[in-house]
């Protein structure tokens, strides 16, 4: 059985050393797996093909079938990783909290423990463990 702590693991290894960072893998049922990865500047469908290519290199589909989505997790995605906040830095974000309380703002820093964003032009710590979802507003301005 294909599973996630293998496909981070392979993943990890074709990225190191590199500036691409993994959001997130899933392996579902009949082992459908799909892998999110970004960069700070945004991810090519180059790189994505590429980590494709060398993750079918190290699965075998003749001891085991799968499928393979190699992807960004889109602009629309709630935020999973510290670099993604990092990559959203000067943007406007949402969060809900833990206690259900909503936030927009800007997302002005980020620290290993959280973040300092701007409300309504007041300077707020959220602390990591204190945001439930968070994702990036998405503006055509």
């Amino acid at each position: 059985m294909i599973t996630n702590e293998a496909i981070i693991e392979l993943v990890e290894q074709h990225i190191q050393g590199t500036e691409i960072f993994l959001v997130d893998v899933a392996v579902k049922p009949g082992n459908m797996i799909r892998v999110h990865v970004d960069r700070t500047d945004g991810i090519s469908i180059d790189e994505c093909v590429k980590i494709s290519r060398y993750l079918n290199e190290k699965l075998d589909r003749d001891v085991e079938d799968y499928s393979l989505e190699v992807s960004s997790p889109g602009l629309s995605a709630p935020f999973k990783v510290k670099q993604q906040y990092d990559k959203n830095t000067g943007r406007d974000i949402e969060m809900l909290l833990q206690d259900g309380m909503k936030i927009k703002g800007r997302l002005l820093s980020v620290t290993e423990e959280g973040i300092v964003i701007q409300v309504k032009g007041n300077n707020r710590e959220v602390k990591f463990e204190q945001i439930k979802t968070s994702k990036a507003i998405i503006s055509f301005n």
